[in-house]
């Protein structure tokens, strides 16, 4: 009976499995998809309201990458990928307007194209670097760069008008801003892969 008494309770902490950030970073991409379909002016230059929700792909994708590592990161966009996809389909299947997979394409391919430079950069500066942020928006820019070029090449059809690199250097500098303040909330603490 006393033994009984004197045991110590053990609670155990339950953490957010994987799959809760793979669902949301699921979530971004399909809305940053379907808010491309809705555009906006700044001065002479027509962008997509989906600019504002790109960056949050990357900071997702880096938390993944923080709290289980590259593999899981890389599971989790490859997912993400194949349900806006799928996502795409049905939207077509059921919507008025049948989606144009020629965009769609450039969007995914971008998107796993710039996910992997993230990682791939993210990842190195996570294991050999201390917690410096300016790094790590260089690895969010590079990222931007490539999928945003790729996404307009496609959605252009390879038609490089004068608007073009109005657009891609606006675009890149809306991501660029909010990413600097998402970097911020960056904390290695979180994950240290020396330590596996």
């Amino acid at each position: 009976m006393r033994k009984s008494m004197t045991k110590k309770r053990v609670v155990k902490k339950e953490e957010i499995g994987s799959w809760v950030y793979i669902l949301l970073l699921t979530s971004v991409t399909i809305l940053g998809w379907v808010l491309g379909k809705f555009d906006f002016s700044i001065g002479k230059t027509t962008l997509t309201i989906a600019v504002f929700a790109y960056p949050f792909r990357y900071f997702i994708a880096n938390i993944i990458t923080k709290k289980y590592g590259y593999k899981e990161t890389m599971n989790g966009i490859s997912y993400s990928a194949c349900l806006l996809l799928l996502f795409a389909i049905v939207a077509s299947l059921f919507g008025q307007h049948d989606v144009d997979y020629v965009p769609l394409t450039g969007e995914l391919f971008g998107y796993m194209l710039s996910q992997m430079i993230n990682l791939s950069i993210y990842y190195y500066l996570l294991i050999n670097t201390k917690n410096d942020k300016i790094p790590y928006l260089g690895s969010y820019i590079a990222a931007m760069l490539v999928d945003t070029l790729v996404s307009m090449l496609f959605a252009s059809r390879l038609v490089i008008l004068a608007s073009f690199w109005r657009t891609y250097f606006v675009t890149i500098l809306i991501q660029a801003i909010i990413s600097i303040f998402l970097i911020y909330f960056d904390d290695k603490k979180i994950y240290n892969p020396r330590k596996k």
